[in-house]
């Protein structure tokens, strides 16, 4: 069956859960998800730390919107996919959607997740990770084998992490090749995935910003960039075609990051940058 392109939108848009936050700032936030809505007319749409009234007054009737986690949204263009089931996992904050795609190819798992970083330092957030995720993960591949999976969101935690990367993990790793070559085995529990994440020299980089989120001070001396927005996928969407994870330091004529360092500018869009991906299916 032939595939198709699609896109998708990932983005921590630091609204929810800052309740000092400025009207102009919470517009022009606004401002930019609809400027990027209406260039890239995604067919997912991945948000944390959104606004309950997100809603249908920034993505219309083309949309289905399903906010069933506080700050997260996910939204599914209607006129191309088709939810058929969806949940929550409240420990580690992951939304699931279950979605076929209309003119026939694979159907997905979506995965648009938030984990946890409040008051919690790097050994709390590996372990997390490694068990709640590693655990619904493995108990939706059981309800529907073959369907392919996207796992987006900001995962506070870097790419090489032990979790990120780790059997016991999410098992996810930069170089197709390694994921390919372990997808025909039987567990499909323990599939890998296909970590897409945009690194500076994968984006032909020589100047900032080199990753989506930007700290002064780290408490576990990493930094100052960092890359917790990620985007991994299973071996089937490899072996779909093309796929394309892009940094958006720009909303059209919009810049999303300051002068002086080339960071996200958290009084125009949010201090996460957006990720675009485009992938077959």
């Amino acid at each position: 069956m032939r595939s198709r392109p699609y896109t998708a939108l990932q983005w921590n848009m630091g609204i929810y859960h800052d309740p000092e936050l400025s009207e102009r700032v919470r517009l022009s936030r606004l401002s930019v998800f609809r400027t990027l809505i209406a260039m890239y007319a995604p067919s997912f749409v991945a948000l944390q730390e959104a606004p309950d009234d997100l809603g249908q007054l920034e993505l219309g009737p083309r949309y289905r919107v399903i906010s069933d986690l506080s700050g997260i949204t996910t939204a599914v263009l209607q006129p191309a996919w088709r939810v058929r089931d969806h949940g929550t996992m409240e420990g580690w904050r992951g939304l699931v959607v279950k979605v076929d795609p209309l003119a026939g190819g694979l159907g997905l798992w979506l995965w648009n997740l938030h984990l946890p970083i409040l008051f919690k330092d790097s050994e709390e957030r590996r372990t997390l990770s490694r068990c709640e995720p590693r655990d619904d993960l493995r108990r939706f591949r059981a309800r529907d084998p073959g369907r392919g999976e996207i796992v987006l969101g900001d995962f506070n935690l870097e790419p090489h992490d032990l979790a990120m990367v780790g059997r016991d993990g999410f098992y996810a790793r930069s170089c197709p090749e390694w994921v390919l070559s372990r997808a025909s085995r039987r567990d499909i529990s323990y599939r890998p995935l296909y970590n897409a994440t945009p690194t500076p020299s994968a984006s032909q980089r020589d100047d900032p910003p080199y990753g989506s989120y930007y700290r002064d001070k780290s408490k576990d001396g990493a930094g100052p960039w960092s890359r917790p927005d990620q985007v991994l996928m299973s071996a089937e969407l490899l072996l779909c075609g093309d796929l394309r994870v892009t940094l958006l330091p720009w909303a059209g004529g919009t810049d999303l990051c300051d002068q002086k360092h080339r960071r996200p500018d958290p009084k125009v869009g949010s201090d996460h940058l957006p990720l675009l991906i485009e992938f077959m299916a």
